[in-house]
This record gives structure tokens, C-alpha cells and sequence, in this order.
């Protein structure tokens, strides 16, 4: 199992994915999408490289990936981040090391463009429907939480 930085041949494969993870989502209005917004943001990360988007492998097959776009503080503009926007883990490989080592990934590119001082922080969102993990044993802080309300 190796983990890669995704690269503009990944493109379908990412968009494949993204197409499994709204599937199952829980949030209702990801089911009545146009997937145009999808495919601008992951073409933002892929050629303008205004983010990245990691893919763990096991032989030829892709199992899983985790995408994040750099985004600018809300108070000052000069402070760039980058929020995972998807972390997802095909149903056949969950159980294994493929999310564990997706987020390790995720730590060093992270820590890496901090100390270039190319972003200042780094986040992760843990859905109802992701790993139980103690995200703080990764060097994570819980800082807040979100709930949503939905007409379902």
C-alpha cells in the first residue's frame, strides 16, 4: 500500500470516486447535484494547483483518497490554509491501513507547505460515517463542531 499525489491522469478516477462518496453521503442534498462544481474544484487542485489530492494504491488498484483545497483565513487574507474537503476509503479496503496512511500522507504534505510557509494550519472533518479514530494522536485539535439541518 503506497499513498501518491494525485496528477492531472488521475482526473477520472478522482471524479469516480467522488461520484461513491456522494452516493452514500449523508447529507441529503448531495444526492440532486450537477457534478460541474465537482469537476471545476478538482481541475482548481489538479492544474492550478490550488490544493492537493492524495490517492492511497495497493498494486494497480486505487483505494482511496483524500482531497483538500488551500483556502484563505476569513480575517486576515495573508493567512492561507488548506481544508480537506473529502477523505473516502472504498467499502472493500476499509478495515485496512488505506485511511491510516491517506491521513499520514496528509500530515507531512501539511507539515511540509507549513514550513515552506505556504499555509499556516491544516484541518480534517470527521463525518458521522468516518473512522472512529482519536484525531488528536495525530497532532490534531478539536476546535469546533457542525451539525446540519436537512428537509429530508
Amino acid at each position: 500500500m503506497i499513498v501518491i499525489e494525485a496528477t492531472q491522469q488521475h482526473r477520472e478516477i478522482i471524479l469516480t470516486m467522488l461520484r461513491e462518496y456522494q452516493a452514500v453521503s449523508p447529507i441529503a442534498a448531495h444526492q440532486e447535484v450537477n457534478e460541474e462544481s465537482a469537476k471545476k474544484l478538482v481541475d482548481l487542485i489538479l492544474y492550478r494547483h490550488h490544493g492537493i489530492v492524495l490517492l492511497s494504491q495497493e498494486g494497480a488498484n486505487i483505494t482511496g483518497m483524500l482531497m483538500a483545497v488551500y483556502s484563505f483565513n476569513l480575517w486576515d487574507q495573508d493567512i492561507r490554509c488548506m481544508k480537506e474537503l473529502a477523505w473516502w476509503v472504498r467499502p472493500d479496503y476499509r478495515g485496512g491501513t488505506s485511511a491510516y496512511r491517506l491521513l499520514q500522507k496528509y500530515r507531512e504534505v501539511g507539515n511540509l507547505l507549513i514550513e515552506k510557509n505556504e499555509i499556516k494550519y491544516y484541518t480534517i472533518s470527521r463525518m458521522v460515517s468516518s473512522p472512529d479514530m482519536d484525531y488528536g494522536r495525530y497532532g490534531f485539535e478539536k476546535i469546533e463542531e457542525t451539525f446540519i439541518c436537512q428537509v429530508v
